[in-house]
């Protein structure tokens, strides 16, 4: 049987439909294809962390044709979302725990064609914190005094200046960090120690 002219341009329309409509929009895009089907797995030893210490992430992650279109961005703690980026696979990096609470780190797979610029969460891990230490309170110590207890927290005496303050004359006025705030073993802790005023001036 012939078929018109009309008839074969929509045989072979019906055909071109449906050859796009079985192919996946993404089979040419090896970028996107990774980014859609990537899985990943993310974890943090010691579980819980420790504030003050090193704390180590390990990741992984696979796909169907990643590439140097994919890569993984991470963040949390240790890491810039801005600028660090890693090829899909696996890796690991330490990481220095200042933070309190919880901590939370998150993979993300990206796809960096310009075209899409698509992005999917792969996996996202969140820890406690414990240990933390905070500052002691030395305000009214002497000097050696003030030393000695933030020697014993595990602290160190930082700059020291002083201010008139004729309650407090060879004491602690003002102390930074403040008491109570947490802060890493070794770190410094400045001391403001009080003075009389200069003669002729005299302490009311």
């Amino acid at each position: 049987m012939t078929r018109s002219p009309r008839a074969v341009v929509l045989v072979t329309a019906a055909l071109l439909a449906t050859a796009f409509a079985v192919t996946p929009a993404y089979a040419d895009d090896p970028g996107l294809n990774c980014a859609l089907t990537a899985t990943g797995s993310l974890s943090v030893s010691p579980s819980p962390v420790v504030y003050g210490q090193n704390a180590q992430v390990n990741w992984g992650a696979d796909g169907v044709g990643c590439g140097p279109d994919d890569a993984l961005r991470i963040t949390g703690p240790g890491f810039d979302p801005a600028t660090d980026l890693f090829p899909v696979g696996g890796g690991s990096r330490p990481v220095f725990i200042t933070s309190t609470g919880t901590v939370t780190w998150n993979l993300t797979v990206i796809d960096l064609s310009s075209d899409t610029g698509f992005s999917r969460n792969l996996a996202s891990v969140t820890i406690p914190v414990t240990g933390v230490t905070v500052v002691p309170n030395v305000l009214g110590d002497s000097q050696t005094q003030a030393s000695q207890a933030l020697s014993a927290a595990g602290y160190v005496v930082g700059q020291v200046n002083t201010v008139v303050d004729c309650d407090n004359v060879g004491r602690v006025s003002r102390q930074s960090p403040s008491a109570g705030t947490p802060l890493v073993h070794g770190s410094p802790v400045a001391l403001t120690i009080g003075t009389r005023p200069p003669r002729p001036r005299v302490c009311q």
